[in-house]
């Protein structure tokens, strides 16, 4: 997948949702990262999401790391619920465990063109 970059913490980005500041998805990767919530904050989140048409014209989604999720191994998996929007749309899905709230995440440049 390639395209701009848009996205960060998840419940941060949804805070635009609504705004003049919520970005056109159209051809973008959406990149999502959490430090807290369980699977049904993230479900709500990301069906916040699919209601605001974001899913169908994104190119792809790249997911960080859920910290809270994933310390407490709490399922559904986030990667789970994500697939369970983006099939539907045929959209490439990656994960990776260098961006987020880690101690040795990395960065990610949001509204450049990257590809993975």
């Amino acid at each position: 997948m390639e395209g701009v970059t848009i996205g960060g913490n998840i419940r941060c980005f949804l805070k635009l949702a609504g705004t003049h500041y919520f970005p056109d998805p159209k051809e973008k990767i959406l990149f999502l990262e959490a430090l807290g919530g369980g699977p049904a904050r993230m479900a709500s989140l990301l069906a916040q999401l699919d209601q605001l048409s974001a899913f169908h014209v994104l190119r792809g989604v790249l997911l960080g790391t859920f910290s809270a999720m994933q310390c407490e191994n709490q399922t559904p998996a986030i990667e789970e619920l994500v697939l369970g929007i983006t099939e539907k749309y045929g959209l490439p899905v990656a994960k990776t465990e260098q961006l987020g709230h880690g101690e040795d995440a990395r960065c990610i440049p949001i509204g450049r063109w990257i590809a993975l």
